[in-house]
Formats: structure tokens, C-alpha cells, sequence
């Protein structure tokens, strides 16, 4: 066994020692006769040139105008398309159904090679992801940029890297103070024992200068938590989102209360249907005006359940399933033909259907949206799935734009970094990509990736199938240990 780790090691060294070598080294780097989307609002400027040095953005501007020094690289980008790096806002990276191990030498790259230059981890092992976030940081790690909340607050079970249970109000208020000491840029809730739990933790987080984010507790409702102060709402029907529009939501909320605690599920889906049917138009629009008024986000995640509840478009023969491991892969395929899965599968579809339409409601409204996947459930698989929400935004009724600019420029605006990323201008950092098709015509065409900037390097096709192929063989070779 431990020869085998030994071995391990070695090529996992020899995979990705050699990471930065498919970019050419460059202090300057022009981009030529390229169509910008700047993600400032702005329609696409044609003939465009793009200078960068030192990893920033020194010049934006028409080709026929900008002199690009001599020592520069430049890249003929005619008919290509180049965007603000994606940031998908609802990952898991190390923990849940993610190993660090296999996560650092295969998510990370298929990430990176999806133009996905930024991510917002939701619930993880945080050691890891500082060191991670320590190694991208200072260059010898690549990969996207992270952002961390650590393992994620729970109302139940053992302590694990990737979940901090507390169990009433005290404790929640102390593994708030402890998050902040050990790193973690913000606070992620998933379940809290009570209501006292849910306000102890928007108070410490006040308190400790620490965004908190999450889940909605049954208990709580959408005004009240933006009200308390809550940086984004994750899911609506995991958060049971749509009880807030209903006139009968004082009396159903108890009830959903119950039946989560029951573990009723059939229960708990006649009380989503009733709050569907209940919908207020008066307390939508109250609820609207205070998610706007306190700056509260909030992420749809419709692809995972879009994915979840149509088992019959899963393809066991997926090739992105050489990107997961052998084990994890051999239990997707199995639960193809699970009983249980397609009972919940069809569950979800029914319970998810009013999501949609409540990200239109939203998005017209001017809530602020994110874009994220929540990725590693059964075929969501990471960086296409990215893709594949921003798809679902437009079928809610995003404009494509408008899409990429909740995956670009919202996310550096929800993180307060709009001035160092998210749009392409002069001074922002260069964590770009290069599409070979207009996504403004098909939102689709954000897969057609050409090549990435990240950190001012230049990584084409080529370099990105390498990193592809070798994050193949990591996915393989980690799953060695585990046979």
C-alpha cells in the first residue's frame, strides 16, 4: 500500500509539475481584431485590440487605433470572441462528493479549461482550499481563483471537514468566530436547529465584518433573512423559496417545518404545491422591493435540478465520465436504473417547476442573480455544468447578455471586486476567454472555449486539451488509492 502511494504521488507530480509551460511566457500580450464583449452593458465592439501586461488589462480600443509594442505576443483573434473570465458562484470542491485530492488534480483544470476563471466554493474541506487558494494566488497553482466558506453550518450530525454542526444559538454564534480565525471568507448555512440559531449567526457574522450566505431554514422566511442582513439565498426549492410569495404562508410554513422534521416528503411537496397555488402578487411585490433595497442575491441552481429530475437524459456512455472516478462513475451509472433514484428524480421535477418562472419574476424585477451550478450530483458534471445554467437563465428569461453578465461582472460586483475583475477595461485584471462563436447570438456557444488568459498567459486550444487529457489520466490515477 504504501509503494502505491509512492507511485501515486510520482505521477500525480509528473502530470502537473509542468502546468505553466503550455503558456508561452510573455510580459506583453496583444489581442488583435477581436470582437469584445466588455460585460459593461455595452452591445460587442468589432475590431477590437486587447494589450495586457503584468497581468492586467493596459489597453481596450479599435485595432486600427492601438499600437501594440514590438515585444508583445500577438494573437490574430479575427472572428473570435473574447469575454470577462466566467465565475460559476455555487461550486463544492473539496468535500461532499468531492475528494481534495482528485479535485485539485481534475475539477480544477476542467474548471479552468471551461473559461471558468473564478469559483465561489459552497461547503469544504478549508484547510485544503486556503492552501489551494495560498498556491493560485501566488502563481504556482493553476487554476481559478477561489473563494471559501469552509465546511458549511449544519442543525445535525457528526463534524467533518466540510460541515460544522452546531446545535443551538450559542454554538452557531461561535462557529462564526471560529470560521472567520481560521480563514474562511464568508459563512454558508445549509440547516440551523432554530430561529434563534439562524439570527445568532447573522449577528456574529455583523459583528466578525464576515458575509454569511446559504440555504433558507424552513423556519425563516426571504424578508426575513434579507432583512437580517443574508449576502445571497442558494436555491428556491431547497430553500423553499416560493412559501414567501404565498398569502397562506403562516400557516404553511409550520407546516413545512413539520414535515421536514418527519422526514415527509410527500407532505412537504403538497405544501410547495399549495404555496404555488397561493402565489401573492402583493407580497411578491413587497418581497422583491426588500431583496433589492437590502442588496440580497440570489442563486437559481436550476441546471443541477434541471439534470436530476430527467434521468432519461443521462448517457451512460457520457465521455465527460472519464473525468470522474471510476467508483463515482460505476454508482451514476448504476442509479440509472435505480427505483429510488427515479422516484426522487421525478419528485424534484415536480417540486422544481415553479422555479423557472421565479427567476424570470426576479430577474425582471432587478433582483440581483448569480450564476452557479452546484455541481457532483448524479451527470452534473463540473464546467459543463456551468454551461448548461447559463442555458437554463435563458430559458427564465435571461436575454444572453444579460446571462453573461451575472456570470462576469455580477459576480465581482456580489463579491465587491468590480473595479480588479468581471468586465474587460483598462486595469482589470486579465483572466479572460476567447470564444470561437458569438454567445450573445446562442448562449450555447459559451462551450466553444478557443483559449483562456489567465493571469495575463495565454493558453490556446491545444494547451487546454492537454491540461484535459492530463486531468483524464489524474481522475484515473487517484482512483488507484480506492480501487
Amino acid at each position: 500500500m504504501r509503494s502505491r502511494k509512492i507511485l501515486l504521488s510520482l505521477l500525480l507530480t509528473f502530470l502537473f509539475v509542468p502546468f505553466f509551460s503550455l503558456a508561452e511566457p510573455s510580459s506583453q500580450l496583444a489581442i488583435t481584431h477581436v470582437t469584445v464583449i466588455d460585460s459593461t452593458g455595452r452591445p460587442p465592439q468589432t475590431e477590437q485590440t486587447v494589450l495586457i501586461e503584468g497581468g492586467r488589462i493596459t489597453a481596450v480600443g479599435a485595432t486600427a487605433t492601438i499600437k501594440v509594442p514590438k515585444a508583445a505576443r500577438t494573437i490574430d483573434a479575427s472572428g473570435k470572441f473574447l469575454l470577462p473570465g466566467f465565475w460559476d458562484m455555487h461550486v463544492h470542491l473539496a468535500g461532499v462528493n468531492a475528494d481534495p485530492p482528485w479535485s485539485k488534480q481534475v475539477l480544477l483544470p476542467l474548471l479552468l479549461a471551461n473559461g471558468i476563471t473564478g469559483v465561489r466554493d459552497m461547503g469544504g474541506d478549508l484547510d485544503a482550499l486556503l492552501a489551494w487558494q495560498r498556491d493560485i494566488e501566488s502563481g504556482a497553482l493553476l487554476a481559478p481563483h477561489i473563494v471559501a466558506a469552509g465546511p458549511f453550518l449544519a442543525a445535525s450530525g457528526k463534524r467533518t471537514p466540510e460541515q460544522y454542526p452546531v446545535y443551538n444559538a450559542e454554538e452557531a454564534r461561535a462557529a462564526v468566530d471560529d470560521l472567520k480565525k481560521r480563514g474562511a471568507n464568508f459563512i454558508k448555512i445549509i440547516t440551523l436547529p432554530s430561529r434563534d440559531a439562524f439570527f445568532a449567526v447573522a449577528d456574529e457574522s455583523k459583528k466578525q465584518n464576515i458575509p454569511f450566505v446559504g440555504h433558507l431554514p424552513f423556519e425563516i422566511g426571504v424578508i426575513e433573512a434579507s432583512d437580517a442582513g443574508m449576502h445571497s439565498i442558494e436555491h428556491l426549492l431547497y430553500s423553499a423559496f416560493a412559501l414567501s410569495f404565498s398569502s397562506k404562508e403562516t400557516e404553511l410554513r409550520p407546516r413545512l417545518v413539520q414535515a421536514e422534521k418527519d422526514g415527509d416528503s410527500a407532505s412537504w411537496e403538497q405544501i410547495a404545491h399549495e404555496a404555488d397555488a397561493t402565489y401573492s402578487p402583493e407580497k411578491a411585490a413587497i418581497l422583491i422591493q426588500t431583496l433589492k433595497k437590502n442588496g440580497t442575491w440570489v442563486t437559481p441552481t436550476l441546471a443541477s435540478l434541471d439534470i436530476t429530475s430527467h434521468p432519461g437524459n443521462w448517457k451512460t456512455d457520457d465521455p465527460l465520465l472519464a473525468f470522474v472516478p471510476p467508483a463515482m462513475a460505476k454508482q451514476w451509472r448504476d442509479s440509472f436504473d435505480d427505483v429510488e433514484m427515479k422516484q426522487r428524480a421525478a419528485w424534484l421535477g415536480r417540486q422544481a417547476a415553479n422555479d423557472w418562472k421565479l427567476t424570470g419574476e426576479l430577474h425582471r424585477a432587478g433582483v440581483p442573480l448569480l450564476v452557479g451550478s452546484d455541481s457532483l450530483d448524479p451527470f452534473v458534471f463540473p464546467g459543463d455544468s456551468f454551461h448548461h445554467e447559463l442555458a437554463e437563465m435563458v430559458r427564465a428569461g435571461f436575454s444572453p447578455m444579460e446571462a453573461l453578465q451575472a456570470a462576469t461582472r455580477g459576480a465581482a460586483v456580489f463579491l465587491g471586486r468590480e473595479k480588479d475583475f468581471g468586465t474587460v477595461e483598462t486595469g482589470r485584471a486579465a483572466d479572460l476567454v476567447l470564444l470561437s462563436a458569438n454567445p450573445v447570438d446562442n448562449i450555447a456557444n459559451t462551450r466553444k472555449v478557443s483559449a483562456i488568459i489567465r493571469n495575463g498567459s495565454y493558453y490556446d486550444r491545444a494547451s487546454l486539451d492537454t491540461l484535459l487529457a492530463r486531468a483524464k489520466d489524474a481522475a484515473a490515477a487517484v482512483s488507484e488509492e480506492n480501487p
